[in-house]
């Protein structure tokens, strides 16, 4: 987004299931690297978009696709950049349906190229199908820019808890806490039946008590 400073769309507000947008940090983002919100910005609270998935109200979305088409053309965008369909939020999928549809309508509307790349939220950053690996594009950020990207989540009230645990389960994928360890050590010594890891039982604990401390 630094280097970039793109035009910034997003279907919903970041409410999710609760009742608290996230516009105003995300707005904040945006200016301090330089970036403007798109014509198609956080126009519905999550739960809105719940309910129209719910109702079958397609035309909605159809007609996302096509504003944000016409956008595309408007503001010569050859290259459009969303979420990937993950499985894990049913918003982030739809809005890989709408970016989909948008850069597909654009590039017929204006008879040129319009590049759509999809990222990863839920996985690791480097996940990518070996079947697209030549054409997928790889930004490696150096130190500076890291600790820069790392500081902006963790500025994001909204989203700290979720920006720290996934630090945390990026440090223990490469280097197991020392408790698993001696877990794996007393197992095979036959003195427990099971081996306490981080990811699979003591994160839950720490997300859980953070998701009751928001209620």
């Amino acid at each position: 987004m630094e280097q970039q400073r793109p035009l910034y769309c997003c279907l919903t507000e970041g409410s999710g299931g609760s009742a608290e947008s996230r516009l105003s940090t995300t707005t904040g983002l945006l200016k301090s690297v330089g970036a403007s919100p798109g014509p198609l910005y956080g126009r519905y609270p999550d739960k809105q978009v719940y309910r129209l998935l719910l109702d079958g109200e397609v035309d909605v979305f159809v007609q996302m696709a096509q504003e944000l088409a016409d956008a595309l053309v408007d503001e010569g965008v050859e290259c459009v950049v969303g979420d990937a369909v993950e499985g894990f939020n049913p918003v982030h999928d739809v809005c890989r349906f709408v970016t989909d549809g948008a850069a597909a309508l654009a590039a017929r509307r204006s008879g040129r190229l319009v590049r759509n790349y999809d990222f990863v939220l839920d996985g690791r950053p480097d996940a990518c199908p070996d079947a697209l690996r030549s054409d997928a594009l790889w930004l490696t950020l150096d130190e500076a820019a890291l600790a820069r990207k790392i500081d902006a989540a963790l500025e994001y009230p909204e989203l700290r808890a979720e920006v720290t645990a996934a630090l945390m389960i990026e440090r223990f994928e490469h280097e197991a806490p020392a408790y698993e360890s001696y877990g794996a050590i007393r197992v095979n010594e036959g003195r427990y039946e099971d081996v306490i890891r981080y990811r699979d039982h003591v994160l839950p604990v720490r997300l859980a008590i953070e998701q009751a401390i928001l209620q």
